[in-house]
This record gives C-alpha cells, structure tokens and sequence, in this order.
C-alpha cells in the first residue's frame, strides 16, 4: 500500500491493468482512458464486467469468506500452520530417537505407548490437516488477488511434505521397536517360568 500511495494514478492504473493481463483479462482501456475528469461510462462498465467473469470461484462445497472476514480466517489459517508444523516436527524428533530401555516392562510401555499415539493422535491431527486444507479454499482466491501474502512454507503442499516425513519417521520406529517388544515378551516369559510371577513382576 506504501507504494501505491507513492506513485502516479497512471503508473498505479498500468500495474493494475499489468496484473489483470495476467489473469486472462484483455486490456480495453489504457491508464490515459481512466485517468481523465470524465471517463467513458460504459466501456469501465464493460471493462469491470470482464474482471468479474475473470474473478476465480470458490469450489463446489466450500463456502467463500467475505471481505470483513479474511483477516480473521487468515489469523485462524497460520495458527494452525503453525501449531501442526511444531507438532509435526517435534514427533519426527520423537519418532527418529532410537535410544530404547533395557527394561522389557518399560519397552512394552514404550510400544504401547507408539501404538496410542498412532492409534488416535494421528486421526486427530489428519482432521487439522484437512481443516487446514479447507481453509486454504476459502482463502485462495484472496491469496490470488493480493489481498494475502502467503510466506513461504505456509502453503497445504509445505504440511503435507511435513506429514510424509512424520509417517515414514514412525514405520522407522515401529520397524526398530518390534524386535525389542519381541525380545522384552521373551524374557518376561523367561522370568516367569523360572522364577515365578514375583521376579516376573519386578522386571
């Protein structure tokens, strides 16, 4: 807005009418048309008109956001960009540590523990990633105009690379934790059928 402010009502014209060429719209009027006390009526009309047909459309089954609303859903949309991306990265972190008990009780704990996070965190977070996917929707066509400056790293693709990274970090875990869940059951059995439950127990 800065910039706008700064400069010409011609030189801001010919950036608008640059940037509606690029989304398919043909140029019917040039900056000196417009910036005149009394421009032609009806070919701004037909102009606007051709800049509406070229307005991108929101998809069948989303709902739009208004104007008033965008800065609100936009606030909404990094947040949650943001706090999955930290989760994300903070469980790949998890996933990737490979510095097992000894203890078979505390391994079985361990597993168990593996199997509820993929059993019922990972649902939850797949309905943030597709409610972050749809509040991409509703927003692209802001994003498109210029209305949203997306950062880099903010867009649904960023998340679901993440993600991928986050699934293939636990089929690593689980792949490494198996064997030790394994060895854990036969000492337990061991420890049971040598010294009774007590020892058993204890371990």
């Amino acid at each position: 807005m800065s910039r706008v402010s700064t400069q010409t009502n011609r030189s801001n014209l010919e950036n608008a009418f640059g940037v509606a060429e690029q989304l398919g719209v043909a140029r019917l009027l040039d900056p000196e048309d417009v910036d005149v006390q009394s421009p032609d009526e009806k070919s701004v009309i037909t102009y606007v008109s051709t800049l509406y047909d070229a307005f991108p459309k929101v998809p069948d089954g989303v709902d739009g956001v208004s104007p008033n609303d965008v800065d609100i859903k936009w606030v909404e949309y990094q947040n949650m960009i943001k706090y999955l991306s930290q989760w994300i990265k903070h469980n790949v972190a998890v996933m990737s540590d490979r510095s097992f008990p000894n203890n078979p009780v505390e391994i079985k704990a361990l597993y168990t523990q593996y199997l509820q996070f993929k059993e019922h965190e990972i649902p939850l977070k797949e309905n943030e990633k597709t409610k972050i996917q749809n509040l991409y929707k509703m927003l692209e066509m802001w994003i498109e105009f210029g209305r949203i400056q997306l950062p880099q790293g903010h867009h649904p693709n960023d998340v679901e690379k993440e993600w991928g990274k986050l699934i293939v970090a636990m089929l690593e875990r689980e792949k490494s934790l198996r064997p030790e869940v394994e060895r854990a059951a036969y000492y337990l059995r061991v420890g049971f059928i040598l010294h009774g439950p007590h020892l058993s127990a204890a371990l």
